[in-house]
């Protein structure tokens, strides 16, 4: 069931695609997602959807930060939206799980 489809194709959420990204070197993994994205044909209707719906996302995780709610989670899908579309925000936030690590690492002690 490796390859299995988890969504649909308009979300192409792969197992494999999955696994890329969870096993991809922290601090390279958004860029990495965002260059095998760029590599496929798709069109500029489907990059602006993308787009949109990982602004929207990010609004909704900004709202939900206020308010009781899943704002953290949602704020992440929002941004890794659209950052498989654009160079500089998978750099920002491959730079932000470097950082978020440390922190991590350093609260742990």
């Amino acid at each position: 069931m490796r390859g299995a489809l988890l969504a649909s194709d308009a979300g192409m959420l792969d197992v494999r695609n999955w696994d890329r990204f969870v096993h991809a070197t922290p601090g390279r993994r958004f860029q990495e997602r965002y260059r095998r994205k760029a590599g496929t044909e798709r069109g500029k209707l489907a990059r602006c959807a993308v787009i949109l719906a990982g602004i929207a996302l990010t609004l909704v995780g900004t709202f939900f930060l206020a308010v009781p709610g899943p704002g953290i989670p949602i704020l992440a899908v929002g941004l890794a939206l659209i950052a498989q579309e654009s160079s500089v925000m998978a750099c920002f936030l491959d730079r932000a799980e470097i950082r978020l690590r440390r922190w991590w690492k350093k609260m742990r002690r």
